[in-house]
């Protein structure tokens, strides 16, 4: 669950801190005080890509932090973006990527802004929220992991058993590419090396003068002279005592240096010969890089790849025949297993078309409905046997048919099955696809009812939701609103309205307010209790006055009493 949400030179945010509790939350304003505040500084926070647009006028950087509770844990995550457009990224402190923001925003919260609910259109999309309520992830896993399997024998056999001269050809290819790389014998780390032994070798002859001149001084009489004159100095004056020591130092440290610098001049050979080696192996380096990668190792890792593919050609013929009989036996197990999931994801949207019914009259949409419709299509090669119906549409009252001939059909990762939503919002209607329907408020009614039937099958987690009262007022904001209030009893519910029938029904209310100083506007978020929340409903009623007051005393009465009776 969302704990904390701190917010700094965010869009219209200059500096904005909000807690947020369990339970249903509201956030209401006027109109550009920017409500979306908080929806969008959460999708950043959790791996959406946005630009340096979202950086306040005047501020270098915007930054994002969120604290959260997951799994019994509390974690931090953090998020800014500087003007030059570079994002960075922490979680509990420690440097994050982009991914990984975005896997854990997919654990904590689902964020139900307008390109997301577009996205609920996509037929995929709807696929998956299918599964993810009839619990049947694990079987969709167990599939998926067999037709990749076998999508890879079935590659391979047609690798294998292409013209016998094309295989002869990639062999000698191969072998010689593997015997290459093999009679090099790269070592890691070798080229570095041999670079450095390269420089050294050839400037030997100026390093060895550079050595004769250091050793020429340190054996000269300046060093002598100067220790003397110091020593003559000390037996002088008392007082320069200290004289005498750094003169010993100075003996001791020319006598270290005189050693180290004849050492190193005794190691430093004029060696053509080995020079001429060295140049011909990072020579043979750099050719083996431009032909097979760009480290030693992206070559050695290519000679392996090139050995395991040779020695698949040379034995093709016992391995054609071995995946065959691989492939022979996968098509059975996933006929068998893409058949159980298209049969149980079809009793799971009868299930799901009730659910849905029924919060459609809790919202006022007795007359709407839901269907699913199902599609298989053929597959004119390599296709599974499967007794499925080219098209189901599943209703409340859909059974499975008696009798279906076997076809072979397309069955990818996800099974057998198109799946698309199907809707009608008025009596008499045939149900057609969600997408082309989708317009208005009823449209944000029914997307609601979804999210509150799938809300139910999830384990609990953040639900953010705006403008889903677009194009609903009056009696159905009330009807909006008490549906949310049972989503929050499963889950934490983030709401933006400009309904005070919807925001008379959260457990807690935010108001969004605009700011200016005549240079520069910002917003803020407060929280409004009592009173104060009272005045805020009365002003989204038309403005403040004892009438409104009173208008939007009794919506928070009705809205108390509509709790208490659930």
């Amino acid at each position: 669950m969302l704990e904390r949400i701190a917010i700094q030179n965010f869009a219209v945010a200059r500096e904005v801190s909000v807690d947020i509790p369990p339970g249903v939350t509201v956030f209401t304003g006027e109109t550009g005080a920017g409500k979306s505040l908080i929806v969008d500084a959460l999708a950043f926070a959790t791996g959406a890509r946005k630009g340096r647009e979202v950086i306040a006028s005047g501020a270098e950087r915007a930054r994002v932090e969120v604290t959260l509770a997951l799994e019994g844990e509390t974690r931090t995550v953090e998020r800014a973006i500087s003007r030059a457009g570079r994002s960075t990224a922490r979680l509990d402190g420690a440097v994050a990527t982009v991914d990984q923001l975005q896997q854990l925003g997919a654990r904590l919260a689902d964020i139900h802004g307008q390109s997301e609910q577009l996205s609920v259109l996509r037929p995929p999309v709807q696929r998956d929220l299918l599964d993810a309520f009839a619990g049947l992830r694990d079987t969709r896993e167990r599939l998926s992991a067999l037709v990749r399997e076998l999508r890879e024998v079935r590659r391979a056999v047609e690798s294998l058993t292409t013209d016998a001269r094309e295989r002869e050809r990639r062999i000698d290819q191969l072998r010689f590419e593997a015997e290459e790389i093999e009679a090099a014998a790269l070592v890691p780390g070798e080229d570095d090396a041999l670079r450095q032994e390269h420089t050294r070798l050839a400037n030997s002859q100026a390093l060895i003068e550079a050595s004769e001149r250091a050793l020429a001084t340190l054996d000269g009489s300046g060093i002598a002279e100067v220790i003397a004159a110091l020593q003559d100095i000390t037996a002088r004056d008392d007082s320069a005592s200290d004289l005498s020591g750094l003169a010993n130092t100075l003996e001791a440290t020319a006598d270290e240096l005189t050693r180290e610098v004849r050492r190193y001049r005794d190691t430093v050979d004029e060696d053509p010969e080995r020079l001429a080696i060295v140049e011909e192996r990072l020579d043979l380096i750099a050719r083996l890089r431009r032909k097979y990668g760009d480290t030693i190792e992206a070559i050695n890792h290519y000679r392996t790849r090139a050995a395991d593919e040779l020695s698949a050609l040379e034995r093709s013929g016992a391995s054609v025949e071995e995946l065959r009989e691989r492939e022979e036996a996968l098509v059975p197990q996933i006929a068998d297993l893409a058949a159980r999931l298209s049969y149980a994801r079809r009793e799971a949207a009868r299930d799901l078309v009730g659910r849905v019914h029924e919060e459609l009259h809790a919202l006022g949409m007795g007359n709407g409905q839901l269907a699913v419709g199902f599609e298989v299509v053929d597959s004119a090669q390599g296709g599974v046997p499967l007794a499925l119906p080219d098209y189901d549409r599943v209703d409340g009252g859909w059974h499975p048919a008696e009798q279906v001939d076997v076809a072979h059909r397309e069955v990818g990762e996800a099974g057998a099955d198109r799946v698309e939503f199907l809707a009608s919002f008025n009596a008499g209607q045939e149900p057609r696809p969600l997408a082309a329907v989708a317009s208005g408020g009823e449209t944000s009614r029914f997307l609601l009812a979804l999210t509150i039937v799938f809300g139910a099958s999830s384990d609990p987690r953040t639900v953010v939701l705006d403008e889903v009262d677009e194009g609903v007022g009056g009696r159905a904001g009330s009807l909006v609103g008490a549906a949310l209030r049972r989503l929050g009893e499963r889950h934490q519910v983030l709401c933006i309205t400009h309904l005070p029938q919807v925001a008379a029904y959260g457990d807690h209310h935010m108001v969004v307010r605009k700011h200016s100083d005549g240079a520069a506007t910002w917003s803020s978020v407060e929280p409004v209790e009592e009173e104060d929340r009272l005045t805020e409903l009365a002003s989204m009623l038309g403005g403040v006055s004892d009438a409104t007051k009173e208008a939007a005393r009794d919506l928070l009465q009705a809205a108390s009493s509509e709790t208490s009776r659930v």
